[in-house]
């Protein structure tokens, strides 16, 4: 059986409603924390299978819970908007891996930056998105999955790029040249976006466990301005440091995270429409399922 190595559960207690209470073993404190918060935490991770049962049958078994099941336990629709949530990450993450590669010089503000810049906060709102209503194993996973989607389309890419053309076509050159490029960012854009995806992950999980679900514009706001700065640094220098000198490289990082700061404040709506819209479409019909 799996051996606890950093949590236990310890008991359940009942107020208003049903708190876990939780030993860090490293210190030997017990933390209380809500239900719902507890199942969608990385805390869970730790637990041994005992444990996990007990947790869920205590979750399931309230009937005013809200919960993130796992996915072969969801109704239709919540499975269908997970489903189109992960397909939009992964298109995101594939066009941003095909314009990261050119980098442009808007005057008027002064900034240095890839078009993949416009595109690409979106993911923050996206994986927000997946870890209020899903929570962190499941972001995680749909962060893997896309992960896997550009390496496959990469790679396929790469494929048509060495295969002949025909002497006729005129684009033969400039094809393969745009696809070597793409190869050669690919690496930059695939560990500053599982590095960065998974710490805005991670902290929003963690926020919403220290303000107990409250405060949603603290935890996005906080979390994807932390994941946008780590980022754009890794990025702009895995990609181009041989490329551009230090100069400009400092000035494409300083104009993502401007860029990307403004997306995280403008986010903060979309994401309270989409709780609203969960609320009402999708979650209303997991909460007969419970009863």
């Amino acid at each position: 059986m799996h051996a606890n190595k950093k949590y236990k559960l310890t008991g359940f207690e009942r107020s208003d409603t049903i708190t876990a209470n939780v030993m860090v073993i490293a210190t030997g404190k017990s933390i209380n924390i809500g239900l719902p918060e507890l199942e969608s935490s990385a805390i869970t991770e730790d637990f041994n299978r005992n444990e996990l049962k007990a947790l869920y049958r205590r979750l399931y078994n309230e009937t005013d819970t809200v919960t993130s099941y796992e996915l072969g336990d969801r109704h239709e629709r919540s499975w269908y908007a997970y489903l189109i949530i992960s397909l939009l990450l992964t298109v995101v993450y594939i066009l941003c891996t095909v314009s990261g590669v050119k980098p442009v010089h808007l005057p008027v503000f002064n900034f240095i930056i890839p078009p993949a810049i416009f595109f690409y906060p979106i993911s923050f709102i996206l994986v927000d998105i997946l870890n209020e209503f899903y929570g962190l194993k499941m972001a995680r996973r749909t962060i893997f999955i896309s992960f896997l989607a550009n390496i496959f389309f990469v790679t396929c890419l790469w494929f048509t790029s060495i295969i002949s053309a025909l002497p006729e076509w005129e684009l033969a050159a400039p094809y393969t040249a745009f696809v070597n490029s793409i190869i050669s960012v690919v690496f930059a854009s695939s560990v500053s976006y599982l590095i960065s995806e998974n710490i805005n992950s991670f902290l929003l999980c963690k926020i919403k466990e220290l303000t107990n679900s409250r405060y949603l514009f603290i935890r996005v706001i906080t979390s994807t301005v932390t994941a946008s700065a780590i980022d754009s640094v890794i990025f702009c220098v895995l990609a181009f440091y041989d490329v551009l000198n230090m100069d400009v490289i400092k000035t494409m990082i300083v104009s993502q995270f401007i860029i990307k700061l403004i997306y995280a404040v403008i986010g903060v709506g979309p994401i309270y429409a989409t709780r609203e819209l969960f609320s009402r479409y999708i979650n209303t019909e997991n909460r007969k399922e419970c009863l």
